[in-house]
């Protein structure tokens, strides 16, 4: 695919500067691929509305087709726009653990949603703990479809330096905040079964979804 230049910018993790959190939102309008800080790794995003740029970032991260992207939502109230229905037991879970490391999957999806599944029956929908990715969703006017900002097959990027080592040239703007506070994948859950089951073991244990939620069904499949 074509290169590109890629710009890395700095931003405070507590007070970005509005400027810069309207570069990535107007990037990623015009259709456009950034890569965020969240509380757990750096995200390679865009607007999951443009089928295009959805679909340069699974070129660019060399990922499978039928494997789904998550949402990073703006706020709670955005879980609305992308499905239609929402399990009491999945919004317990969103109040105990958003915003925070815990990946949602659920069924029913907006068109909104639709073209981050990947043919999946659900979609993953996330509320971070990091005010610049919530920000940008909300500058943008959408949630951000997102993946980490990687290769596949390499380690999630927990800085923005690791991010370009992956994506210089792929991607025009790197937004760095520094370090990330958790340095590992969101935990991800999928509601679209009784009891709920755990898809991906990452920054919340499943002892502590067990103990907020109750069975959790952690085996194979």
């Amino acid at each position: 695919m074509p290169r590109t230049q890629t710009t890395v910018v700095p931003v405070d993790p507590q007070e970005p500067d509005p400027a810069r959190i309207e570069e990535a939102a107007a990037l990623i309008k015009q259709g456009g691929l950034a890569v965020v800080p969240t509380d757990t790794v750096y995200g390679l995003v865009c607007d999951p509305g443009q089928a295009e740029a959805v679909a340069r970032i699974y070129e660019v991260k060399r990922r499978r087709r039928d494997l789904p992207l998550a949402l990073l939502l703006h706020d709670m109230a955005e879980v609305t726009a992308c499905v239609y229905d929402v399990p009491e037991i999945a919004v317990r879970a969103m109040q105990q653990f958003w915003p925070g490391p815990l990946t949602v999957v659920v069924g029913n999806c907006r068109e909104a949603a639709a073209s981050v599944c990947a043919g999946a029956a659900g979609v993953g929908l996330r509320l971070p703990a990091h005010v610049v990715p919530r920000l940008v969703a909300g500058s943008a006017g959408c949630p951000l479809a997102s993946t980490s900002a990687n290769r596949s097959g390499r380690a999630p990027p927990t800085t923005a330096q690791e991010a370009l080592r992956d994506l210089q040239g792929m991607v025009p703007l790197i937004l760095d905040a520094g370090p990330t506070s958790l340095g590992q994948e969101s935990t991800v859950v999928s509601f679209l079964t009784t009891p709920p089951r755990l898809l991906r073991e990452g920054a919340i244990s499943l002892s502590r979804l067990q103990e907020a939620l109750g069975d959790i069904d952690a085996g194979p499949g």
